[in-house]
């Protein structure tokens, strides 16, 4: 019974003895293209992919290369140096030649790929903002009655038949009298009605609810950064992922569907190893960011100029 024990013992032994000789390689292409990787004239996958997972690798300098599915991108050939016992992610790249380059993107344990979860499916289902309430327009008739008071007195003096004509008008009711002095004139009266006319005005006004007060839209259209609750609880996430492809995947989801503020956007640079996830990070979020006047300060998180040089280019180019 203790050599059958012994027995198990050792090969578990060898069997992780072995593992622990290995290296896995994942590779993938940031922008969607797909190709066929061939390790040391070993083809990983049959059918193109723009992400392969390659297990077993027993070469520590093993020659990686890359057959794109469009014939025109050029192969990529380029030999790398895996520790046993790590996986190793590559990045396939263009440069700023507009050239495609292979990079190192960061290492994990072994199986970290494999045993990541799958990404959160999209809600099927979701609940429109109820449509403001439409504009209601109200006419208003108002009758509004012309009248006219006068009273005008008028004496006529010096006449040579010694005549006075007046006349009265009091609220429409027109009276015009003729006097004589007797000396064979005659006196006549005459009553004028004026009719009181009515005029209809119209107002057409327009009720709709009062709008409240906004917060001021910047460029990126963000109004409010997360809150220091969510982000900090999105920032324990990200830094649980085993490598920096894991980490840009995780911080892109969380930046694209949220507002950030720079030092938020900041925090999160510093979660990355590498400096090409640093500034594709920085890069992407520059959409997403409430005060691009302060994205200047994203610039402490680098660790070599020449990544301010292209965020800064990036930014002006926009």
């Amino acid at each position: 019974m203790e050599r059958h024990y012994a027995f198990i013992f050792a090969a578990f032994a060898l069997v992780s003895g072995l593992r622990a000789q290995t290296s896995d390689i994942v590779v993938f292409s940031d922008e969607g293209d797909k190709f066929t990787l061939v390790i040391d004239g070993d083809v990983k996958n049959e059918v193109p992919a723009s992400r392969v997972i390659a297990k077993g690798i027993r070469n520590e300098t093993p020659l990686l290369i890359v057959n794109f599915e469009d014939k025109q991108i050029p192969t990529l050939k380029q030999n790398g140096w895996m520790e046993p016992g790590l996986e190793y992610t590559l990045r396939i790249t263009t440069n700023k030649k507009g050239a495609k380059v292979l990079r190192m993107q960061g290492q994990a344990p072994l199986g970290t790929a494999s045993a990541e979860p799958a990404a959160k499916p999209t809600p099927s289902q979701f609940t429109e903002d109820a449509p403001a309430p439409a504009s209601t327009q109200e006419v208003i008739a108002t009758d509004h009655p012309t009248t006219k008071s006068t009273t005008t007195i008028t004496t006529t003096e010096g006449v040579p038949d010694g005549n006075v004509n007046m006349s009265i008008g009091v609220n429409g009711v027109g009276l015009n009298v003729a006097v004589t002095d007797g000396m064979g004139g005659t006196s006549t009266t005459t009553t004028t009605t004026t009719t009181t006319t009515y005029s209809s005005s119209t107002t057409t006004g327009t009720s709709t609810q009062a709008p409240a007060p906004e917060t001021p839209v910047t460029v990126s259209g963000c109004r409010q950064a997360m809150s220091t609750a969510d982000f900090d609880d999105a920032k324990k996430s990200i830094d649980s992922k085993g490598f920096d492809d894991s980490k840009l995947t995780l911080a892109k989801q969380i930046a694209g569907s949220n507002c950030l503020s720079t030092s938020q956007v900041k925090s999160i640079m510093e979660l990355f190893g590498f400096e090409d996830s640093k500034l594709d990070f920085a890069k992407f979020a520059y959409d997403h960011v409430m005060d691009t006047n302060n994205y200047y300060k994203v610039n402490d998180a680098f660790g070599f100029s020449s990544s301010i040089d292209e965020l800064n280019s990036y930014i002006q180019s926009r």
